[in-house]
């Protein structure tokens, strides 16, 4: 794998691009958009797409404002406006390549918006698509009194960043990872914060995927796949979901003894064999 960052400046916002790139450029036959997750960054995905690259996908991540490298308060995404212009400026370097979504948690629930936009022809539409444990409720471990009063503040001060909730103990399996501090940068990168504005969007985004998944294009072929004992997106959500996905190609992928995270930890070769199988499966021109 050849990886590459890339400076780019959108509505004001200086981010941080990877592109990821098969070892032969010349082999190159597909563009895959990933969607991080909330609190992610683009790095810890090297591995997770070598099983892509490897195929000849060019695999692009771009940190949203507040993550990774890119610029912006930790947690605050802007909002649907900002995450369009993200998304267009990223879809014009994919040129004539038939080209995929896929995302990981909050970027699984991305690339569902992703994918219904296309079936509205917002977007050209995909070839494939992934999603990894997707966030379709992203308040579902708030309370009601909760989300009202995000409701209230948002229009007043929608920067203000509170917690995810969200613990490295309910992303892996403990015994992947040896007993020791993270690198100082890596520990820089990753957080926890999400901006009221961001967390609104994100709900707005889930009303939409609950009324109108139906809008996602049926020729999509996609996989869903999703740890077993996942504690943040729990399997019965996703399973809901896959079960209304219109997709005439779909595959469901569930991990025993998985949590948030099944492409790390002691079964993460389980999730590369599926990724594998379902891959020798598209046909993609």
């Amino acid at each position: 794998m050849i990886a590459n960052a890339h400076w780019i400046r959108i509505k004001g916002q200086l981010l941080h691009r990877m592109v990821f790139d098969p070892e032969d450029l010349g082999s190159v036959i597909a563009v895959a958009i990933f969607y991080h997750g909330q609190g992610d960054y683009a790095e810890r995905y090297v591995n997770v797409l070598d099983v892509f690259t490897r195929r000849g996908i060019r695999c692009v991540i771009t940190e949203l404002p507040g993550h990774g490298y890119s610029s912006g308060r930790r947690g605050h995404c802007g909002d649907d406006e900002l995450l369009d212009c993200v998304v267009r400026d990223t879809l014009k370097i994919i040129g004539e390549y038939p080209y995929g979504v896929m995302g990981h948690s909050m970027g699984g629930l991305l690339a569902l918006r992703h994918l219904i936009f296309a079936g509205r022809d917002h977007y050209p539409m995909p070839d494939f698509a992934w999603l990894s444990s997707p966030l379709i409720h992203p308040g579902g471990r708030r309370s009601e009194w909760y989300k009202a009063i995000l409701r209230f503040f948002t229009p007043i001060i929608p920067s203000l960043t509170v917690t995810t909730g969200v613990t490295s103990q309910m992303c892996h399996v403990k015994s992947h990872y040896p007993k020791q501090r993270p690198a100082l940068k890596k520990r820089q990168l990753w957080h926890r914060r999400i901006s009221l504005g961001w967390a609104r969007a994100l709900l707005d985004i889930e009303q939409l995927v609950r009324q109108h998944a139906s809008d996602i294009p049926a020729s999509v072929p996609v996989i869903c796949t999703q740890g077993e004992d996942d504690p943040v997106c729990p399997a019965q959500t996703a399973r809901d979901l896959f079960r209304q996905l219109p997709n005439t190609e779909k595959v469901y992928c569930e991990f025993e003894g998985m949590l948030h995270d099944p492409f790390n930890g002691e079964a993460s070769d389980q999730l590369f064999a599926a990724l594998e199988t379902w891959l020798n499966g598209l046909d993609i021109k």
